[in-house]
């Protein structure tokens, strides 16, 4: 179902929260026999909870149940929430929440509109307790297991469709990327996901694409290979290069944009570089020292398309999706708890990462075509209404003049201007007229 106006949205929201709840809630065995707490009212009861309150103690996820019409005891609804079928039914909800197809009408980003679409891909992580290992693997060894649930996301930053698919922990990226994008689209994701498979899928199916280039990997240039860190040294020139070379085994044709950074971003990585290569206790080559003197890119797209200082730009906007995964951590806790209850901490995750999805359909219909929005802001707006939404769902007219009411708002939620450091809407306005 594609929703893209408020009133759409309220039919979206009544549907999963009321009517997908209560089945969901019988087919995963939740709920087993008829009781005051139903699927429905206990999926609305815990997302409104924590939408006003991320923090909220089992007292106030028991007034929020109150505004839901379901009167429970604290006790009552901790047992509920470490039932392993309370897991199992909001895993369920997430990806149910999936299948509605939310996203705002129009161009929202016009500064980008040479391209159909602009897909943002990465992944965050959240920590669960070890008991979960067999089923959300984490990353370690026989002797010290972990566990861990990986939120694969991929975005439009365009339109703000979001989708999310949930894997362990120990998954690795690449095999979870998504290349089912349509022509003319640019697809950000970081090194992680760079394969060139992947990239000569990309390349059959019109897509664009951009990515910087990981130190490993092995480059020709005019038909010999080349060590990129000494190649780059050898050219002696700190005003870039943008040439045409092959990349790894497959000699697969690409674009390469070198751009030299300040000495001190390059100090910070190399920094950076160090801690990493030591909490994985990794040998730090000397190339990848050297590389952290410039920014190495690969793209598909040619030069009379997008210059070098505009590639710089598009790669800068990969850094939304970590804004959107900060957002959740900021402002939901999605990875922070009260319980020390496995079971409970599992159910709250999942329940936080469906309002995730919830908030982010409201921040699309509020404040997604302002290029200069704030979500941080707009979603504090959000939580101040969080009772007012709940106690109107089952009402449909009631509900759509509330979002009617409250989505406008967030349009004044923004980001101000800054001089000595622009904020990327600026600089992206500057560069795309």
């Amino acid at each position: 179902m594609l929703c893209t106006t408020i009133a759409a949205l309220s039919t979206v929201l009544q549907n999963l929260l009321i009517l997908d709840a209560e089945r969901l809630g019988r087919e995963s065995g939740f709920i087993q026999r008829q009781r005051k707490l139903s699927g429905a009212s206990f999926v609305q009861s815990l997302v409104f909870g924590w939408q006003a309150n991320p923090q909220a103690s089992l007292e106030e996820l028991c007034q929020s149940a109150a505004v839901c019409g379901v009167n429970i005891s604290p006790q009552g609804l901790q047992e509920r929430l470490n039932s392993p079928q309370a897991a199992q039914f909001l895993q369920r909800m997430v990806e149910q929440s999936l299948t509605y197809l939310v996203r705002r009408n129009g161009e929202a980003t016009p500064c980008l509109k040479q391209f159909s679409g602009v897909y943002l891909q990465d992944s965050t992580t959240i920590g669960l307790p070890r008991c979960f290992a067999s089923v959300w693997r984490g990353h370690g060894n026989q002797t010290c297991k972990s566990a861990g649930l990986k939120v694969q996301t991929v975005f439009n930053y365009q339109n703000g469709q979001l989708h999310l698919r949930l894997a362990p922990a120990a998954a690795h990226d690449c095999p979870l990327q998504t290349v089912d994008l349509p022509p003319g689209s640019l697809r950000l994701a970081d090194v992680g996901y760079f394969k060139i498979k992947v990239f000569e899928e990309l390349n059959r199916r019109a897509v664009w694409w951009l990515t910087r280039l990981p130190a490993r990997a092995g480059i020709w240039v005019k038909g010999r290979v080349v060590n990129l860190a000494l190649w780059l040294k050898e050219q002696g020139s700190r005003e870039g290069l943008d040439v045409e070379v092959e990349l790894t085994a497959q000699r697969f044709h690409s674009r390469l944009i070198a751009l030299p950074v300040p000495e001190a971003v390059a100090a910070q990585r190399r920094e950076q570089v160090r801690e990493a290569a030591g909490d994985r206790r990794h040998h730090l080559r000397p190339e990848t020292l050297a590389l952290c003197d410039w920014t190495v890119m690969v793209t598909n797209l040619a030069p009379e398309q997008l210059s070098a200082d505009d590639a710089l730009l598009l790669l800068r906007l990969r850094w939304q999706i970590e804004l959107l995964f900060k957002l959740w951590k900021q402002t939901l806790a999605l990875a922070t708890w009260r319980t020390k209850h496995p079971q409970q901490i599992l159910t709250e995750v999942l329940a936080k990462l469906l309002l995730a999805v919830l908030q982010h359909w409201c921040l699309l219909l509020g404040c997604w075509g302002a290029l200069d929005r704030s979500l941080v802001k707009a979603a504090l707006v959000l939580r101040k209404h969080a009772f007012h939404l709940a106690s109107v769902l089952t009402h449909l007219p009631s509900l759509i003049l509330a979002l009617q009411t409250i989505l406008p708002a967030l349009t004044r939620c923004a980001v101000q201007k800054r001089k000595a450091r622009p904020a990327t809407f600026q600089l992206l306005a500057r560069a795309f007229p």
